[in-house]
């Protein structure tokens, strides 16, 4: 029964993010979307499935690196004040989110640090402090599917510029025509994500050359984030992390539906 409920909750994340999604963009308003915003049908989503609002915490200071905010947080019913919480200790969850865009797609590019940084700092925090931490991909269906996946898809060349063909979304539809296909990864995350969900998959980062300041991944990830003085850890030149899909929209509804979304459970 737990695992149904939890299966249930991932599913309705990800279902308020792309309709969330796809409503910001038929009035109008998907140039305004980012990251942060995300938060907003994320942490409605969770008061629907029994966490009380006021154990949600938006861009909270990290425990454990310096000058570093986590997306959102979920705290223990027993917790007072959440927003001034200072350990740890009775911190359940912790979600980071991530838009996919045209740069996901370049290998060592600022987004593919970006999104780097994002699971080995939930990676850490889980195998320092054995929080449940979760990480959030979405975009626009066609953005999701060729830049993040890196599964073939109708692109036109522009002034050398890939341009990802949207589809027009349709409102009516019959259940019966929909045809639920298989993702076909086959990009730059293809080790790092199962994308079919209960898929586990696990993968070793390595610094290759510790003198090399600029190095992207690990090196870089190092040199950008600082443990806080009281955290009594450091970082090595390896780390393996392990990602288990948890909820995300199938493939092949290219015609029904204008966004997709992600999540995958951290270790």
């Amino acid at each position: 029964m737990a695992n149904t409920v939890i299966d249930e909750k991932f599913a309705a994340i990800i279902d308020a993010v792309s309709y969330w999604l796809g409503y910001q963009l038929k009035i109008g308003r998907h140039q305004l979307i980012h990251e942060a915003s995300l938060r907003y049908p994320i942490a409605d989503t969770l008061t629907s499935k029994r966490t009380s609002i006021d154990k949600i915490v938006l861009e909270k200071l990290h425990p454990l690196f310096k000058s570093k905010r986590i997306d959102l947080v979920t705290y223990d019913e027993n917790v007072i004040n959440p927003e001034v919480e200072k350990s740890d200790d009775k911190l359940k969850e912790v979600f980071e989110f991530k838009i996919a865009k045209r740069d996901t797609s370049k290998d060592k590019s600022i987004e593919h640090q970006r999104g780097f940084d994002d699971i080995i700092r939930l990676a850490y925090y889980h195998q320092w402090r054995k929080k449940d931490c979760y990480f959030l991909m979405c975009g626009k269906y066609e953005d999701f599917k060729t830049y993040f996946i890196g599964q073939k898809s109708d692109i036109l060349i522009q002034n050398n510029k890939n341009i990802v063909v949207q589809k027009r979304f349709q409102t009516k539809r019959k259940s019966a025509q929909i045809d639920f296909k298989k993702w076909k990864p086959d990009g730059l995350y293809k080790n790092w994500f199962g994308f079919k969900i209960g898929e586990e998959k696990e993968k070793e980062f390595k610094i290759e050359n510790p003198n090399d300041k600029g190095e992207w991944g690990l090196q870089s990830f190092k040199s950008n984030y600082h443990i806080r003085k009281d955290i009594n850890k450091f970082f090595s030149n390896f780390i393996k992390i392990r990602t288990k899909c948890l909820a995300i929209t199938p493939a092949g509804l290219e015609k029904t539906r204008t966004h997709a979304v992600g999540i995958w459970k951290i270790e």
